[in-house]
């Protein structure tokens, strides 16, 4: 499994939500570890302001994708119950990932 540090910032989101989000994020990256072998150390900084939400990634000292990846709240929230939005938050971020590490 990988090790994951992730930094995140909210500004609007209240605490209990934003750690279901961290958490959320988490377990993602670290299955797509586990799946993938791609990567064994991610460092991800994730920031929220007014409802828009970004996430920029290291994987294994490597960041080729300047771009973060645009994330919608409504799909973070849906993420957290709904097994559809989370398969495609999952495949957002595995397609984020080849970008920087340049695959």
């Amino acid at each position: 499994m990988a090790e994951v540090t992730l930094t995140a910032a909210f500004s609007t989101i209240p605490g209990d939500d934003a750690e279901a989000i961290k958490r959320l994020l988490t377990d993602i990256v670290e299955q797509l570890s586990r799946d993938d072998g791609n990567f064994s150390r991610a460092k991800l900084v994730f920031t929220e302001s007014d409802e828009r939400c970004g996430l920029t990634a290291e994987l294994d000292g490597v960041k080729r994708e300047g771009v973060p990846l645009s994330i919608e709240i409504e799909q973070l929230e849906d993420a957290q119950t709904g097994a559809g939005a989370r398969a495609q938050l999952k495949e957002a971020l595995r397609a984020y990932f080849r970008r920087v590490m340049g695959k």
